[in-house]
């Protein structure tokens, strides 16, 4: 386990609580990051069906493929499992597993709240567990994990604080690699290796891209050949304990000119001053504001529609955030110690980020490294 039992029930108390007050005897979650919250239980094997079912008195039980059960005893602290097999059946197997968890739990005839929102639970798996439990009530759970996610303990912050340790040096590398003529797949080669020798995760891949290519957000790294004044855009992120910093930097291939350090200069000093309102309390819509106009005005972007920051910490592929909480425009919510976000802004082909801690004395910076723009000779 990655924790110590004691937070587990902590998590798992909390959560309880928060079902009683929403009248929940009952709920079943397929989030992956949820499942994990609570249970430990780790597998990267979501394609098959995995839940976990927490009842408002006593402990959860998880509903595994059998072939994961070694998984679960290896990380969970979690010891009632109900499993099930391939096989070919009417009724899926997986899900019949949910049904008989329910009847034994004595909860299989109320309210029984999911979370509608996971990208696991499909609209196929939902409506077939709503014939197996005819006498239930599925009703939307009301994220209450999730939520609770939002404020990290001191362990939390602690695996949060290596993995951006980890993704500046994925950062690093790739810039060292960044050289005319060689392609994003070498400065991707670099990045990777830099990455897993510091101890990180992989994902699924990390955002490399330069030249006319840095206007795709989401680009991945190609064959395309670094020229003498490209800039190079590094999105990456280091993964400890399946917790998630992210970091932007960009770099030029030789010396800048004097027109990329001004616009690096000034989306720099943007977000600097945009981060300094970040404080314990501060309401979201106004921090969103102090990003996100200044940077219009600047002339950098004509629009700025994409969000300006998230959540961030507890991760599972396909989600590249938590996206718990999110800087969009109008958002009505506050602040508070301990919540993690990920604060990014792009203009002109370059983006910089950090991975910000929200603390009683104000946002600390998780990822340390230089705020400047890089450069080569």
């Amino acid at each position: 386990m990655d924790f110590p039992i004691e937070e587990y029930r902590t998590r798992l108390r909390r959560t309880q609580e928060a079902m009683r007050k929403a009248d929940l005897p009952v709920i079943v979650l397929h989030q992956p990051e949820n499942i994990l919250y609570l249970t430990g239980f780790y597998t990267t094997g979501y394609f098959s069906y995995h839940a976990v079912a927490v009842p408002s008195e006593g402990d959860p039980v998880l509903l595994l493929r059998d072939v994961e059960v070694p998984a679960a005893r290896a990380t969970s602290w979690i010891k009632n499992h109900y499993i099930y097999k391939d096989e070919p059946d009417p009724v899926p197997a997986w899900l019949d597993t949910t049904k008989r968890a329910l009847e034994d739990l004595g909860l299989a005839g109320g309210r029984v709240g999911v979370d509608e929102h996971s990208w696991f639970l499909t609209v196929e798996r939902w409506k077939m567990l709503q014939k197996l439990v005819p006498h239930a009530t599925l009703v939307k759970e009301p994220r209450i994990v999730d939520h609770l996610r939002l404020i990290k303990s001191p362990r939390e912050i602690a695996f949060l604080r290596v993995a951006a340790s980890q993704a500046e040096k994925g950062v690093q590398a790739g810039m060292e690699a960044s050289q005319a003529g060689v392609t994003e797949r070498v400065v991707a080669g670099a990045v990777f290796n830099a990455l897993v020798s510091a101890g990180s995760g992989l994902p699924l891949s990390g955002i490399i891209t330069s030249g006319t290519r840095t206007d795709l957000l989401h680009g991945d790294f190609s064959d395309r050949r670094l020229e003498r004044g490209d800039t190079v855009y590094f999105e990456l992120q280091g993964i400890h304990q399946k917790y998630w910093a992210r970091i932007m930097r960009t770099t030029v291939v030789g010396p800048a000119s004097d027109a990329q350090k001004r616009t690096a200069e000034t989306i720099i000093r943007i977000q600097d001053e945009a981060i300094a309102t970040m404080q314990a309390g501060a309401n979201a819509g106004v921090v969103d504001k102090a990003f996100r106009d200044p940077l219009i005005a600047s002339g950098l972007r004509e629009s700025y529609t994409n969000r300006a920051g998230y959540s961030l910490g507890l991760n599972y592929r396909p989600s590249a955030g938590e996206f718990i909480r999110e800087f969009v425009p109008g958002v009505d919510w506050m602040l508070e110690p301990g919540m993690v976000f990920h604060m990014l802004m792009m203009g002109a082909g370059m983006g910089f980020s950090e991975t910000i801690l929200i603390t009683e004395n104000g946002p600390e910076r998780l990822t340390t490294m230089e705020r400047k723009l890089f450069a080569g000779l």
